[in-house]
């Protein structure tokens, strides 16, 4: 079998499956069986598979037309241009979240502390520690399975592991000190929202908020806020876009004023 009809063969398979992109992901596949990028594969389509290539790229596709996320049929995902190591641990990085980092990159005092409140697989804390090496960064998680996660990524990402301070705690609970800037993405998604299959595959700890509108763990997180807050702290937070209006009057609260909104993403300071 060539890498031409692998594409096409796997293509097949998960648009019978409905999968949306099914054309993308087959070819992601591919190139990470034969450990090239998609660029390559057009460049080689008439080259053959080994044996043992054609089995994991038809296990592969398999997992997807099941639908599992494609970061746990590959195992990793791109984020902040770098390789992280994903599975059912922890939630699945969104592009979304880059924002928060792209942003924190560019406004965070030399020498800051940051914090990372539900690191998840530690995606946030460790792009921010290799893009900006003078940020002083601890990263919280609930779950220990995760944690786990974003400890092998700590190491496998940085030169020192030791480079983040990593700590399990629910939210804040066992944070000490105070922060120059906080980011979170902590779980907002309602029981009522539908939901892809893909979606539903993540763990529920890293998904679901709780009450009606989902926003119970952040109302915990705000109580929580004051005692890790700076005179100039930055909070950044990720949550659906409905939900914004209720986090911003949240924030007021604690004397915390909007400085950065998008779609996804919302920025604030005291």
């Amino acid at each position: 079998m060539t890498v031409k009809e692998a594409i096409q063969q796997a293509t097949e398979t998960l648009a019978r499956a409905e999968i949306v992109g099914a054309r993308t992901d087959a070819e992601l596949i591919v190139a990470h069986i034969v450990q090239q990028d998609r660029a390559w594969l057009l460049a080689h389509e008439d080259d053959s598979l080994t044996q043992e290539q054609i089995r994991l790229t038809t296990s592969c596709v398999q997992k997807r037309a099941e639908r599992q996320p494609l970061s746990y049929v590959l195992g990793i995902r791109e984020f902040a241009s770098l390789s992280f190591k994903i599975d059912s641990r922890a939630l699945t990085p969104r592009v979304e979240t880059e924002t928060i980092v792209e942003q924190v990159m560019k406004t965070a005092p030399r020498a800051a502390h940051v914090l990372d409140v539900g690191t998840g697989s530690g995606a946030m804390a460790i792009a921010l520690k290799h893009h900006r090496p003078d940020l002083i960064v601890t990263a919280s998680e609930v779950s220990p399975e995760a944690l786990e996660l974003a400890r092998e990524n700590t190491q496998q990402l940085l030169k020192d592991d030791s480079e983040i301070s990593l700590i399990q705690s629910d939210l804040l609970e066992s944070v000490e000190g105070r922060f120059d800037i906080i980011v979170a993405n902590l779980p907002y998604v309602t029981r009522t929202m539908e939901l892809l299959p893909e979606v539903q595959a993540e763990p529920d700890v890293a998904l679901f908020g709780g009450a009606d509108d989902g926003l119970d763990l952040y109302r915990k997180f705000f109580k929580q806020l004051p005692n890790h807050l700076n005179d100039n702290t930055q909070l950044w937070i990720e949550s659906d876009p409905w939900q914004q209006p209720e986090l911003i009057k949240l924030a007021k609260t604690i004397g915390l004023r909007p400085i950065f909104q998008d779609y996804f993403i919302l920025g604030l300071q005291r």
